[in-house]
């Protein structure tokens, strides 16, 4: 190889090695980090209404499975919901489940279902399996501030809804809540 067609494989390998060193750190970003990134924005929203939006983007990321099978199965699910039609959305969310066991929104759907069905004990164990998949999930933790605010446990209610506050601080349910409990234990807030 002569002196020049040397530099030119030389420039040729720079170039490419300076494409990867600056490109590559734009790839697009992991689920995982695109959570992170909009939990910051949702704890330091300014308003109800742009931590509204942040939510809905937030559960569009939750809904979405790593399988097309997993997505049209909870889609399934969702018109056997909204049809009252809780054990086909049961059995659903049970496949759901089987197929994709760390898919945190699998289980919160099925705890959903079984609140719905009054079954509140089940709908506590799905919460909990969310919650280990996905400890930030204040709609689970949201659920299970309601049922124990049902079942007249006002502490582990309160504590729960904090947990909520924390996570997403313009929550306004959560903020009722907490004042009802308060009011309920003839407390006032600061």
């Amino acid at each position: 190889m002569t002196g020049a067609n040397q530099r030119r494989a030389f420039d040729f390998l720079f170039a490419c090695l300076a494409f990867f060193i600056l490109i590559a750190p734009l790839k697009a970003e992991t689920r995982e980090e695109q959570l992170n990134a909009l939990f910051s924005e949702l704890y330091e929203a300014p308003s109800a209404e742009i931590a509204a939006r942040i939510e809905g983007r937030i559960q569009a990321l939750w809904v979405r499975s790593s399988s097309p099978t997993t997505d049209l199965l909870m889609e399934r699910a969702a018109i056997a919901i909204s049809k009252q039609d809780f054990p086909v959305a049961i059995e659903l969310l049970d496949r759901v489940i089987a197929r994709e066991p760390d898919f945190s929104e699998g289980w919160n759907r099925r705890a959903t279902v079984f609140f719905l069905m009054d079954d509140y004990n089940r709908s506590i164990s799905d919460i909990a399996e969310t919650l280990k998949r996905e400890p930030r999930h204040f709609g689970a933790l949201s659920g299970l501030g309601f049922i124990l605010l049902m079942r007249g446990d006002l502490v582990h209610a309160r504590e729960t809804y904090e947990k909520v506050l924390a996570i997403y601080p313009m929550m306004e349910s959560a903020r009722l809540a907490i004042k009802k409990i308060d009011e309920e234990k003839g407390e006032t807030a600061l």
